[in-house]
């Protein structure tokens, strides 16, 4: 069995497997493949973490079997913020309720499953990041891992290895949010879900902040400024032990205006009074960004087929309205551990066997949970405020107003085409000050994002000529702004001629070794030419402790 990514669905899928077949009397080798040169590196997350999966996963006792825990959550808040000030909701939504959840450093519970699975025989393989699904017909048969070794032109080096084939009866696609593989076998397959996945943009920073500040246990959530009534998102700020606190921005991709910037608004979402009161003289630690797979229910492909099964947040198992995805994540992974050990006991693992995880999904209290909140994203496609009545409704009503599906359009398709150069941004300007705000290459630096420069870039834009031309005129090259990372940059042309009458010829430049593994390239580009590979080298980010 090969399941791709070690994040929590795909660990959580091998260790249930392992002891399923270790009660049959069965020896079955399983390897788990990750892109990063040692697991937990490329896990970033808030996060508040809901114990019901690791309760399933472990019977009730896994802060016995040791998984590391911040804190449970003693207190929490949700407030809606004004340029200035704050509003208290009288009360905590429903879906942002965490009575009984305890913040947790997502990467260090990885590296604790991660051991749990090797101590039963799994073998993890970390720096192996899969290039390619591996096709018999519509059959997967398994990945290719990537060739390591290349120069900047794609010629071998001294250093050259050629990639693996590595094949199996079951592949296991975890690779978490806009996965590469799981994107190209759901192109592929023609496997999508009923409405196009649809994705925010979180900036995280570790804080250690002056004592006293905040709680361990203390959760508060944020709505509103810096983000435009019509703009879906919020911040959040999780006390932790050692005078730390874990921050983070979660701007939707849905917007309107091509000069939005991510990373920006969360700058600028931390200089609000109440944010500063906190945080001001402490210092950050470690910083990232990830995009959010939030279309939820009905963004969720076809999550089995010939050979394989989808888990976790590569198949939208996340909870958006709650900011959940732990649980659910871990939960697939067991629902998926359990259809394979089905299927290997009838001899089968074609597309009719695997159709059992579906069953088992829809019998399972993930699907309750995801279908009850089906809706409430897309309502928010719109005013805030009137977002709120519609999710309210929504509850109260089991998740359905009229239709049982909202449909919504994918993220690029509602970016308006404007002379980007002349509008106004859609956020408060700010300067970044080296010491509480930061500019992007400086969050490069804290986010420990590291590739060698020569190898070819991942990050590969197909039609430089649209970048040029196209995107410069109708656009404004939105890359070099909704890139948190510094990648894309855009320069003036002196060579070239303008693409229209008073608009500058524009050319690109790619930093790929800066890129944070985030995908909002991937997702977010208008064109849909630029596609995010895994590198060669198996570098990236290194969220270890966030």
């Amino acid at each position: 069995m090969l399941l791709v990514g070690a994040g929590p669905a795909s660990l959580a899928c091998a260790y249930r497997l392992a002891r399923l077949l270790e009660a049959a009397g069965e020896k079955r080798e399983i390897t788990v493949i990750e892109k990063s040169t040692e697991v937990g590196q490329h896990i970033l997350s808030g996060a508040v973490m809901d114990p019901r999966g690791l309760d399933d996963l472990f019977e009730g006792r896994w802060r016995e079997e040791g998984c590391p825990v911040e804190a449970p959550v003693q207190s929490e808040a949700v407030y809606y913020l004004t340029p200035r000030g704050k509003i208290r909701f009288p009360f905590v939504p429903p879906t942002l309720r965490n009575h009984g959840g305890w913040v947790v450093t997502l990467s260090h519970v990885v590296r604790w499953l991660e051991e749990k699975v090797t101590a039963l025989g799994v073998n993890v393989f970390a720096g192996f990041p899969g290039s390619e699904v591996l096709f018999d017909g519509e059959r997967v048969r398994g990945v290719r891992t990537a060739d390591m070794g290349l120069g900047r032109d794609g010629t071998p080096k001294e250093s050259f290895q050629p990639g693996t084939d590595v094949v199996a009866k079951v592949t296991v696609f975890g690779e978490g949010s806009r996965g590469s593989l799981t994107k190209a076998l759901v192109q592929k397959l023609g496997i999508q879900g009923p409405n196009p996945d649809i994705y925010g943009t979180g900036i995280k920073e570790l804080w250690e902040v002056p004592e006293g500040r905040i709680a361990p246990g203390e959760v508060y959530h944020t709505a509103g400024w810096p983000l435009a009534s019509d703009h879906y998102g919020g911040g959040w700020i999780y006390g932790m032990p050692g005078n730390r606190a874990s921050i983070g921005f979660v701007p939707a991709l849905d917007y309107r205006d091509p000069r939005f910037d991510p990373w920006h608004s969360a700058e600028v979402w931390k200089t609000h009074p109440w944010i500063r009161s906190i945080l001001d003289g402490g210092k950050v630690i470690k910083a990232g960004a990830k995009t959010v797979p939030e279309g939820g229910f009905w963004s969720q492909p076809r999550l089995h087929g010939d050979g394989f099964l989808i888990v976790g947040d590569a198949g939208s198992f996340l909870n958006a309205p709650r900011l959940k995805g732990i649980h659910t994540a871990v939960k697939s992974g067991m629902l998926a551990a359990e259809t394979i050990a089905a299927a290997l006991a009838a001899g089968r693992t074609d597309a009719e066997t695997l159709s059992d995880y579906g069953r088992r999904y829809r019998e399972s209290w993930v699907w309750e949970e995801l279908h009850r909140v089906r809706n409430i994203r897309q309502v928010f496609q719109g005013n805030f405020f009137t977002g709120m009545v519609r999710a309210g409704l929504l509850l109260a009503t089991g998740g359905r107003l009229i239709a049982d599906r909202i449909p919504v359009k994918a993220d690029p398709a509602h970016m308006e085409s404007r002379p980007a150069e002349t509008e106004q941004e859609s956020h408060p300007p700010f300067r970044a000050d080296g010491s509480y705000t930061f500019d992007k290459v400086t969050g490069v630096h804290y986010a420990g994002a590291l590739h060698e420069e020569n190898q070819p870039s991942h990050l590969i834009v197909h039609d430089l000529d649209i970048c040029r031309t196209r995107c410069t005129v109708e656009y404004g090259n939105p890359c070099q702004h909704f890139c948190p990372a510094a990648v894309y940059e855009i320069l003036e042309d002196p060579v070239r001629p303008p693409p229209a009458a008073g608009v500058p010829a524009k050319t690109l430049r790619i930093n790929h070794s800066n890129c944070v593994h985030c995908k909002t390239c991937d997702i977010m580009d208008p064109y849909g030419i630029i596609t995010w590979t895994v590198p060669s080298d198996a570098g990236g980010p290194k969220y270890s402790g966030m």
